[in-house]
């Protein structure tokens, strides 16, 4: 009887582990993302990645990393598939890991490239806040203070994104939403509309911030209907801003570091 019950917790402890590889094979976000995540891709990298790419993705025999600008897609997803699967035709293998694994290597991969958009940018930041102004940002995006709350606040934006994010962020915004900029739209029981980025969410109420700038508690109990839009509020500038202007904004988005994270790195 002993050895039935070892037998049966064998035999749940290795079907566990297939589930939990498999909940990470199929999202298209990375659900590993903390520290600890970073440090443990940061291992993996270094075994098995640095030879080619550089201890600090500066590059060598494979491509440099610091500018989180990728040829062969840079979602999370993107990711995920070049590292586990390779890029037939070049010295890029696949690595045979786990999904866990494969995630906290796209996110030490993400690390090298953080905060650094203004070494790559191209263009003239001064030139750039003219295309920010010209082009509507500040309507719905804030920098120290100024401009609207329905996008986020991109005041410290150069400090935290790459290079490659920023662009995507622009012509592609649909490639990555993050939840805290998830839309909310729904209609109260006496027919009012109310719509706005979602800030929290629990099971009985969600709060917003509206298009002019307020924020807004709604009890879901009290509400007709409810919707969170999980794509992204922002249009797509592909092909609206082009050459000089795109790298000049660029520069200027990059360039958005707060004091504090100026001088943390200084």
């Amino acid at each position: 009887m002993r050895y039935r019950y070892r037998s049966m917790a064998l035999a749940i402890a290795l079907t566990a582990v297939p589930v939990a590889a498999q909940h990470a094979d199929d999202t298209d976000r990375n659900p590993f993302t903390s520290a600890s995540d970073v440090e443990a891709g940061g291992r993996l990298y270094r075994s098995h990645c640095a030879v080619c790419h550089g201890i600090e993705g500066e590059g060598g025999r494979g491509v440099n990393l610091t500018a989180g600008m990728f040829r062969h897609g840079g979602t999370d997803r993107d990711l995920y598939t070049t590292i586990s699967v390779g890029i037939p035709g070049t010295e890029m293998p696949g690595i045979f890991f786990d999904g866990r694994q494969l995630w906290q290597l796209v996110s030490f991969v993400r690390s090298l490239s953080q905060g650094r958009g203004a070494e790559f940018a191209e263009g003239d930041a001064e030139k750039g806040r003219a295309v920010y102004v010209a082009s509507g940002c500040s309507g719905c995006h804030r920098i120290r203070g100024e401009g609207g709350r329905m996008g986020p606040d991109l005041s410290d934006v150069g400090a935290i994104r790459s290079l490659g994010h920023l662009q995507t962020s622009v012509t592609k915004p649909n490639e990555a939403v993050y939840p805290q900029h998830w839309m909310v739209r729904a209609k109260t029981e006496d027919g009012k509309q109310v719509s706005g980025m979602r800030m929290n969410e629990d099971t009985f109420s969600v709060q917003l911030i509206d298009a002019s700038g307020q924020l807004v508690s709604l009890s879901k109990s009290a509400l007709a209907e409810f919707e969170v839009d999980r794509s992204s509020a922002m249009p797509s500038f592909e092909g609206k801003i082009q050459g000089d202007d795109f790298d000049n904004l660029m520069a200027y988005l990059a360039s958005q570091r707060l004091r504090e994270a100026t001088d943390a790195t200084e």
